[in-house]
């Protein structure tokens, strides 16, 4: 009756703390909505609208109408570049590196305006004129080229290559009929070579322009600001298009002054509405890469049809140059794509080599694990069956460990495993097998290790920490001593598990009578079941017990279990974030009513759920500062390559789709693929909010740990959105670290249906 009430008592309170944070919350947002709106400058917005009046004025003045329109243009450019440097700030991370070039970007169109203006005053040709316009035109866009390239490939030498390969394709596309068709046959005439900077930078321009509209394409999100800066760009574009008609045909400036000053309004009001505009996502099937080579496809195609062109005109030489420059180009970006499949290839493969080497190695002490040490002493006493041959065991656990990590701290105690290892390598065998049993247990296991080789190798490995004190940071030593149990197979057990119980026990007794000794087991051990007995494999499927409760077959027997708890040194739990989200991911499958193969899923997809994080680069895992586009990329391909990695092994096969499946939202805007609701897996579900749990509980390198109020608060006002309603207050019933608690309450609510 007690858990009962316990439990009712708790949901009553979740639902009042839920109501309150999901309405604090509700106010927060719309306080910071309201700050947001007010900080859209009105002194921008009103000087933008003055501009917009005098260019429109400037057509009553007369003579000096052409003065003011261009002041007016100079004006609008200073504002445009003043509004970028603030959206900055605001941009999204795929955007920021546009947003940054652009103030530069307006910057150099007023310098190259001002710089003709100037030089018509000082009496110089026109063309020297706009030789000085058309270079800070080609300055400007190639810019922008830069920052459109630097939100695309990050600091990625492979990406970079692509994106110059692009770009050169795009703009070789765009020149060759525009040079050929519109712009040489009329130079001559119209002020020689001079023009060729401003008459090239319309070219430039449109490699900008479709750079940067992919950059808005690579986001999960696209904010409507960025197709108002696509727009903008646009309009500058059909500026400098209007001045080649005005350089080669004597078109007419207003028009020019009109389309650049629309751009430079258009780039105020994307910058203005950067970090305050709706968000468009994009549910295209096909994605960034697709896009990219539709574009150089069809700037292949068009470079073919202009060489086609040229050929039947008689113009051998343009047709050859066009063909080969193209030619050339895709050949290059065909073998820069085949050399970054190579560069995945290979750390795909190191990162499989890793996972294999890290199944049967501990990572902290480089020993073999706990699990190796099963397989092998399953094999060892198969093998010594067959040739008679005794098996000795040597449990070994380190005396008073605790009071060495609570007066120097973890990172000093892991030093010490560390030494500790070393040592006990130094002192067995060369056949002997060394293997980390658990927090600062070891076992060594001996072939061939009959009672005298068993105390042998026991005294030599205790002399080996009795000698020679441990160095710690700081000139600090610490004498470290340790306590071995010994057994002997036949003569001490007959199982695995009877012959590390064994020496558990003989363990135990040298720890009982004072520690830094070898004590070996005197008696044949009776026969005992252990803690947990390792999941069977029933029906063809995998069954995995949570790490809750040991998997090991070398776990020690319940007789011991008392002996155990009475040592005097307590042994530190050791337990790292990914058995905490074992334990909770169990708890809350079974609070939901799953069956026991469902609630084993979620424990192993929990264990296994970031395994495709060993492929990515510890330069984009560890960055510190805002990830670029293609890094984004690669980490959203980690559940699908987490999946494929588990799904080699068949006993895994049945979590590859909820680790596939671990970052899709409930409200359908996660990846890789776009779930939502239904269709993603319970069990999915259900990790994605014990994964999420543990990285606001834990330190990252962009953020620090959240304490567990702000991460309840988080995981309310996800609801809905990133998790499913059921799972967050199916987790939130338990108190962090209860497990035992939480266990002792679904027992409870178990025996009472």
């Amino acid at each position: 009756m007690d858990a009962w009430r316990w439990f009712v008592v708790t949901n009553a309170f979740h639902g009042r703390y839920s109501k309150r944070v999901m309405d604090a919350t509700a106010l927060q947002q719309g306080d910071e909505t309201r700050t947001r709106r007010r900080e859209a400058s009105p002194l921008v917005a009103e000087f933008a609208l003055l501009l917009v009046l005098a260019y429109v004025l400037s057509f009553w003045l007369g003579l000096n109408g052409s003065a003011v329109r261009e002041g007016v243009l100079l004006g609008a450019l200073v504002v445009a570049g003043y509004s970028a440097v603030f959206a900055t700030r605001r941009a999204s991370e795929s955007m920021r590196a546009i947003w940054r070039a652009v103030p530069i970007f307006c910057l150099l169109l007023v310098v190259g305006e001002a710089g003709r203006l100037l030089a018509g005053h000082l009496d110089v040709s026109m063309s020297s004129r706009w030789l000085v316009s058309g270079v800070f035109a080609l300055s400007a866009y190639s810019l922008l080229i830069l920052g459109a390239l630097r939100a695309l490939a990050g600091s990625s030498a492979i990406a970079w290559s692509l994106g110059l390969i692009d770009s050169a394709m795009i703009g070789l596309a765009a020149s060759a009929p525009w040079l050929e068709l519109a712009v040489l046959p009329r130079l001559g005439d119209n002020g020689g070579s001079a023009l060729l900077p401003q008459l090239v930078s319309p070219v430039i321009a449109v490699a900008a322009l479709l750079l940067i509209a992919l950059s808005s394409r690579a986001a999960l999100e696209t904010e409507i600001s960025s197709f108002v800066l696509v727009a903008a760009i646009g309009a500058v574009l059909a500026g400098d298009l209007l001045v080649c008609r005005h350089l080669l045909a004597n078109g007419s400036m207003a028009v020019i002054h009109g389309a650049v000053l629309g751009g430079a309004l258009l780039i105020v009001i994307a910058a203005e509405s950067t970090g305050r505009s709706g968000r468009v996502r994009g549910r295209s099937r096909y994605g960034l890469g697709v896009a990219r080579l539709a574009v150089v496809l069809g700037a292949f195609a068009v470079s073919l049809a202009y060489a086609g062109l040229a050929f039947q005109r008689g113009e051998q030489l343009a047709g050859f140059a066009v063909t080969s420059a193209v030619s050339v180009l895709l050949v290059l970006r065909l073998l820069v794509q085949v050399w970054e499949r190579h560069h995945h290839s290979a750390r795909l493969e190191e990162a499989l080599r890793e996972q294999e080497q890290l199944a049967v190695m501990d990572s902290l002490t480089g020993l073999y694990n706990r699990r190796f040490l099963d397989a092998e002493l399953k094999l060892e006493l198969d093998r010594s069956a067959r040739s008679q041959v005794p098996v000795g065991v040597l449990l070994c656990d380190l005396d008073h460990f605790k009071q060495i990590n609570d007066r120097y701290g973890h990172l000093v105690g892991d030093s010490v495993l560390r030494e500790v290892a070393r040592r006990l390598l130094n002192a067995v065998r060369n056949g002997d097998l060394v293997a980390r049993y658990g927090g600062e247990e070891f076992v060594v296991l001996l072939p061939d290790g009959g009672k005298e080789k068993l105390r042998e190798i026991g005294e030599r490995c205790r002399r080996a920490f009795e000698e020679v004190p441990f160095q710690l940071p700081h000139d600090h030593e610490v004498l470290v001593t340790i306590s071995i149990g010994g057994a002997c197979w036949p003569e001490d057990a007959n199982t695995p598990r009877e012959l590390v119980g064994a020496a558990d026990t003989a363990l135990y007794q040298a720890k009982a009578e004072g520690r830094n000794r070898i004590h070996l087991s005197g008696h044949a051990a009776g026969a005992v079941s252990p803690l947990l007995m390792p999941a069977p494999v029933s029906n063809g499927r995998f069954e995995y017990a949570p790490e809750a409760a040991s998997t090991s077959e070398l776990d020690p027997p319940p007789s011991e279990v008392g002996a155990l708890e009475a040592k005097l040194d307590s042994v530190e739990e050791v337990t790292d974030g990914v058995g905490q989200m074992e334990r909770w991911a169990t708890l809350v499958a079974r609070a939901l009513g799953l069956d026991e193969y469902a609630q084993r899923s979620c424990a192993l997809a929990a264990h296994y759920h970031d395994i495709g994080k060993s492929a990515i680069p510890e330069s984009i895992l560890g960055k510190r500062g805002p990830l670029s586009t293609i890094e984004w990329e690669v980490i959203r391909e980690h559940p699908e390559r987490g999946a494929a990695l588990v799904e080699l092994a068949p006993e895994l096969v049945s979590i590859g789709n909820i680790i596939r499946e671990h970052h899709e939202r409930f409200d359908g805007r996660g990846y890789p693929e776009g779930k939502m609701k239904e269709e993603i897996s319970t069990e999915a579900r259900i990790v994605a909010c014990c994964d999420a749990w543990m990285a606001m509980r834990s330190d990252r390198p962009y953020a620090g740990a959240k304490s567990a109020s702000e991460a309840r608060a988080e995981l309310l006002a996800g609801r809905g959105k990133q998790f499913d309603p059921e799972v967050v207050m199916a987790f939130l019933m338990f108190d962090e670290g209860d497990f035992e608690g939480a266990k002792r309450t679904l027992d409870g609510l178990s025996a009472r249906a």
